[in-house]
């Protein structure tokens, strides 16, 4: 069966991502081993640099000479020591090809070990990388100052059981344990970077978190639990989303379902051990700066985690980022999407180009692409494409998967009845605007009343909205009054205005073969025919009618 166009980046992004876990693997069990001779391994170069000019290069592993071991721990040369005698090190370098592994395997390095590992305390086994004169030299630009420069391993209070690749940085931090860092990476001024085994295992069994498949469950719906469990991938898109929930043949405009391809794979590996491999993974230009603690993270190329505060089982897709004090435990992230300035995101799936920052907490939330939220609280949502939150709001138990709206100042889209539990939910429809201060009493169904107003300082008491395009204010005896269609109307320069600003926002390209719909659609104009029929024969049945498209 052919592969859809549209889904070619999610399925090269999860190769990708398994490719650089089997790196792993492999590393892994050479750094394990208890073989003492030297060892040749072959690797894929599957970094798009511009050094790397063979599709494979050959890596030497061995143990240390007595030589280079004296040199690594004088302390008038690398000043390093090992925690205790059980320790064992691994040197790696990189072979110059054309069949030159043997002889460079009994090369002495201890020269190049000196100029590039410094005051460390190494425990466990270790593999140590070792840049080379030659074919192994990373390309350093002297008009950038970058970390790619930084090469070098120094000023480290304890690396234990880690692979160091030649080429990477790793400098001043308090513990590296279990993490793997490859060329270009770069580990800086941190505190603690592990991967404990009990917290992989932990985050299986709560929300089922797999490293190596990239997945996770995301609780949506009623905050008290009401069975919306949505099991997503980071290659997951809002198609899938709402595929898990059955909204495939929608009422929301759709015109019945999608037609929209599914990013469907096979689970690769049971459990959630990351195929095996209970590791931190640094791909190239990757890199974890100024974070004090970070446990159970995998980073792809030019992803970063700087300056965070915690960051606990985290998968960052490409030029994805967490930053400035974020707080965050269960992250799935794809491309180019933030977490930033003091946000704290627990069991969260941003998709690509969204931003969660500055000052938002949301806890099980799904974010799709272009979409933003800062300064509010978001809880048990899904938060559509372009929807944005700018001001402090709160959204608890939103079901809005066309998004395409915006969130006004204080507005409390979440309010239960005193003394009940949190068991409701609102569905939203698209390109809803809550108005300041509004407060929307749950259960609210909007699906059938896209791109409606809540006027500003409305209560909204449960009920159910079929009319699209509406105004709703607050009427007499303290029910509401709503003028149907008055947005166009009234004001169809909003809706012409709307379809320019959506296309110019829609950054998020590996997903524009879903978010770029019109607003005056089929299925939109069937509900504006319903809402008509309903409201010119209220008490007639409505006629069957062939709604062609």
């Amino acid at each position: 069966m052919s592969t859809h166009p549209a889904l070619v980046p999610f399925i090269e992004s999860r190769q990708t991502r398994h490719a650089y876990i089997d790196r792993t693997q492999t590393l892994l069990s050479i750094c394990t081993s208890r073989d003492q001779d030297a060892i040749t391994t072959t690797l894929q170069n599957i970094a798009a640099t511009k050094d790397e000019r063979r599709p494979t290069s050959t890596f030497i592993i061995r143990s240390p000479s007595p030589k280079e071991l004296a040199v690594l721990l004088d302390p008038q040369q690398c000043n390093c020591r090992l925690s205790d005698t059980s320790s064992s090190i691994k040197l790696m370098y990189r072979a110059a090809g054309n069949g030159e592994a043997p002889s460079m395997a009994t090369w002495d390095v201890s020269s190049s070990l000196k100029e590039q590992v410094h005051n460390c305390c190494f425990g466990g086994q270790v593999i140590i990388g070792i840049l080379l004169d030659g074919p192994d030299a990373v390309l350093v630009d002297a008009k950038q100052n970058n970390i790619s420069n930084m090469v070098g391993i120094s000023n480290n209070g304890l690396i234990q059981n880690s692979i160091l690749e030649p080429g990477c940085a790793i400098h001043n931090n308090s513990e590296v344990c279990n993490t793997h860092v490859m060329k270009y990476a770069a580990v800086i001024g941190c505190g603690s970077l592990i991967c404990a085994e009990e917290s992989v295992a932990k985050s299986s069994k709560s929300c089922a978190f797999d490293m190596y498949n990239g997945s996770m469950d995301v609780e949506v719906g009623p905050e008290a639990g009401g069975g919306r469990v949505v099991h997503v991938t980071v290659e997951s898109t809002l198609v899938d989303v709402c595929h898990a929930l059955n909204m495939d043949v929608n009422s929301n405009g759709g015109g019945g379902t999608t037609g929209a391809p599914l990013v469907q794979f096979e689970k690769t590996v049971e459990g959630g051990g990351g195929g095996g491999v209970v590791m931190n993974v640094l791909c190239p230009h990757s890199s974890i700066l100024h974070t004090p603690q970070t446990n159970h993270v995998h980073l792809l190329p030019h992803s970063s985690i700087n300056s965070a505060t915690s960051v606990s089982a985290a998968l960052l897709l490409p030029n994805s980022i967490i930053k400035n004090g974020c707080t965050v435990s269960h992250a799935l992230l794809q491309w180019n999407a933030t977490l930033t300035s003091q946000s704290d995101a627990h069991h969260v799936f941003l998709m690509e180009r969204s931003e969660v920052g500055p000052h938002s907490f949301t806890a099980n939330a799904i974010y799709g692409p272009d979409s933003h939220v800062s300064g509010g609280e978001v809880h048990c949502t899904i938060f559509g494409p372009n929807a944005n939150s700018h001001h402090q709001s709160l959204l608890i138990g939103i079901l809005w998967p066309l998004g395409r709206g915006n969130v006004g100042y204080g507005s409390n889209v979440g309010s239960n009845h005193t003394g009940r539990i949190p068991d409701q939910e609102t569905s939203v429809g698209e390109g809803t605007f809550w108005g300041l201060g509004c407060v929307i009493k749950f259960p609210v169904d909007l699906t059938c009343a896209p791109y409606s107003i809540i006027a500003a300082g409305v209560q909204l008491p449960p009920q159910r909205i079929q009319l699209p395009f509406s105004l709703i204010t607050d009427g007499p005896g303290g029910m509401n009054q709503l003028t149907p269609g008055w947005l166009l109307h009234y004001s169809p320069y909003t809706i012409a205005r709307s379809e320019v600003k959506f296309a110019n926002r829609r950054t998020a390209k590996r997903h524009d073969f879903y978010t770029g719909w019109k607003i005056l659609r089929v299925g939109v104009m069937d509900m504006l025919v319903d809402a008509r029929d309903a409201l010119l024969f209220p008490k007639v049945p409505l006629a069957k009618v062939f709604k062609g498209e």
